[in-house]
This record gives structure tokens, C-alpha cells and sequence, in this order.
């Protein structure tokens, strides 16, 4: 059998390429050498990952997997969810929330996490200073100055904020309101955001009891 050229062997790498494609080995690698940017905490019930090239990834229960930049987070009916971001900000996800996981450099601000909310209900623990965070919603955008809340987006995109504590800037495309410990406010489209209202925050957090425990 004759030498193998540089050509032949050119061609049998890109061969060896579009086969690792093909399985899903070459994306796998690939997102192994990313870096997380946080990890899940624990499941009950259904909960999805859907990642970036696709794939699907599934938790029920005590587990951490990684999260990356454009990951979908999927819970159903009857299930939760709690995840962790590298930065120790807390998301814990009720029944039928979504969201993909995305950020924000800019030179004078550093790095800011954005979950971009579709549907569903999430609470939020900053777990001590002011960390970077930002949740949009079809039609509001909660920018977090160190604090804890609950998020709540309806189908017709309607967006209730309850703040627990802290303090969270609540904007619309018609202005921003700050939003303080113990109080509430709505986001509709195309409005401004209501005037806060002092709220008892006890029930509004009761469902994320057993997915903290």
C-alpha cells in the first residue's frame, strides 16, 4: 500500500470532523471547554435543559449540571426548579417557566447576567451585595441592585414584581420605577409601570419552600 499524502490526510481529519459533528461528540467537547456559568441545584418534578446545539438534558432531584450562555430552562406542569450562578445569585423556577440564560459586557458596568423570561415564575436571592442581574419579560425589565424577589409573567405578558428585599429598578418602555422591600408592582404593555403597594410578601413566596429546603 502506497504512503498516505498530506492531502489524503487532510481530507480524512475533515472526515473524522463531520463524524464527531454528526454524533454530537464535537459539540460536546466543545461546551466542555466553556465556562459554566453556574450549575443546577435540584429538580422535582420535570425539568429541561435545552442547550444551545440542541441537545436536551433532563434533572429530576439532587443534581448539579452545567449552565451555559443560551441554555433554555424548561420546567412543566407540577415540577421546580432551583439553579445557582457562579456569582452565588440564586433562581428558583415554579411550574411551566422558561427562560434562556444570556449576558451583557460593557466596559463601564463589567458583566451582567440577563435571564430572558418568556412565561412562568421565578423568585430571586441575590445572597448578600449588589450583584449584576437582569430579568426581561415580553414587556418589562427588572435590573437588580442586590435584593429579593419574586417575577411572575402571565401569557398576555403581564409582569408582577414583589420585591422581598432590597430594592429592584422596574422599566418599561415608558419609564422605570424602584421597587422596594415589601411592596408590588405590574408591568403591562404599553404603560409604565404601576406605583408600588405594600404587599405581605409571605404568600406570594410560599411555593418556593420545598425547592429550597
Amino acid at each position: 500500500m502506497g504512503r498516505t499524502t498530506y492531502g489524503q490526510r487532510s481530507l480524512l481529519a475533515i472526515g473524522l470532523i463531520a463524524l464527531c459533528i454528526g454524533t454530537g461528540d464535537f459539540n460536546t467537547q466543545v461546551r466542555a471547554e466553556l465556562e459554566s456559568v453556574g450549575t443546577t441545584k435540584k429538580g422535582m418534578g420535570e425539568f429541561f435543559i435545552v442547550r444551545a446545539d440542541g441537545i436536551e438534558e433532563k434533572l429530576q432531584g439532587n443534581g448539579s449540571l452545567p449552565l451555559y450562555e443560551g441554555d433554555v430552562l424548561k420546567t412543566q406542569t407540577g415540577s421546580q426548579a432551583l439553579i445557582e450562578f457562579r456569582n452565588g445569585i440564586q433562581v428558583a423556577l415554579n411550574e411551566n417557566t422558561e427562560f434562556t440564560i444570556l449576558s451583557r459586557w460593557e466596559k463601564s458596568n463589567g458583566f451582567t447576567q440577563i435571564l430572558r423570561l418568556k412565561q412562568g415564575e421565578v423568585w430571586v436571592d441575590t445572597q448578600g451585595g449588589p450583584k449584576p442581574l437582569e430579568i426581561e419579560t415580553p414587556v418589562a425589565t427588572a435590573a437588580v441592585k442586590g435584593t429579593e424577589f419574586n417575577l411572575v409573567v402571565a401569557p398576555n405578558g403581564q409582569s408582577t414584581l414583589t420585591v422581598i428585599k432590597g430594592i429592584v429598578e422596574f422599566g418599561t418602555a415608558f419609564g422605570t420605577c424602584p421597587i422596594k422591600t415589601s411592596s408590588i408592582s405590574y408591568g403591562n404593555r404599553g404603560k409604565k409601570c404601576t406605583n408600588p403597594k405594600p404587599l405581605n410578601v409571605g404568600p406570594t413566596v410560599a411555593w418556593t419552600n420545598g425547592i429550597r429546603q
